[in-house]
């Protein structure tokens, strides 16, 4: 995405319908994005500063003990490549990590406060994190939480494209979200541009967090849907009750 010429959000949404008509559950992913536009869950989401959500008297790091098993599995197995480049795996440990800058920044607008110790460690110790990555969609269901593995963290390390038409969509997605933020908020205060990589990498993580879950190693557009669904989904849930 260059800085080009703003298109409104509803015009890019309908191209990129056009080119894929074809894709189940789209159209219903797009709907729900447009209607982004009126979400004051989002409109607050969007304006969030992920380094700024704890009180002042909140210590952020913690200490290896305190990592839960999920957080473990992770970073045991997940690369620590610093940067996207052609070699590296497609998901990371940063993209993991971003799982939990998501949590924190939904719970805070929920709460409409900023967070503190007990919030810290909820959102590191309870199950939510686990729910999202391993539940998906149903992360919110009576389901049980399942065991998070080792090997699902190898393969969710290894999982690639199915094709260049799949990053395609995912791509296309994205920019109807760029262009809703870039059009309805580009004159007020700042948009956090680290928003924008924080929401694309996490719905990248979903989308091979499907993969793994559904036992493929290459991402399609099923899963790409799963992930846009999952995270719209998230955005409209008040997770405070779910923690």
């Amino acid at each position: 995405m260059g800085f080009w010429s703003a298109e409104p959000a509803v015009d890019v949404a309908g191209k990129v319908l056009d080119e894929f008509g074809d894709v189940d559950g789209l159209k219903k992913v797009i709907k729900s994005i447009l209607a982004l536009e009126d979400s004051e869950v989002y409109e607050k989401l969007v304006h969030v500063r992920f380094d700024g959500l704890m009180g002042s008297d909140v210590e952020i790091d913690r200490s290896e003990d305190e990592f839960s098993s999920l957080e473990k599995f992770a970073i045991e197995n997940l690369s620590k490549f610093p940067l996207s480049i052609p070699l590296a795996p497609l998901i990371g440990i940063k993209e993991f990590l971003v799982s939990y800058s998501f949590i924190a920044g939904i719970y805070h607008v929920n709460l409409g406060r900023k967070l503190n110790l007990e919030d810290r460690n909820k959102i590191f110790h309870s199950s939510m994190a686990t729910r999202i990555i391993l539940l998906l969609e149903d992360f919110d269901s009576d389901i049980e939480t399942p065991n998070s593995s080792a090997e699902f963290f190898k393969r969710l390390g290894k999982v690639k494209w199915q094709n260049k038409q799949v990053k395609r969509l995912y791509n296309h997605i994205h920019e109807i979200n760029f262009m809703l933020i870039h059009n309805k908020w580009k004159g007020t205060e700042r948009v956090s541009t680290t928003f924008l990589v924080t929401e694309e990498a996490f719905i990248l993580l979903l989308s091979g967090c499907s993969a793994v879950i559904y036992g493929r190693d290459k991402i399609n557009s099923f899963d790409v849907i799963k992930a846009n669904k999952t995270y719209l989904k998230l955005i409209n849930t008040d997770i405070t009750r779910l923690m």
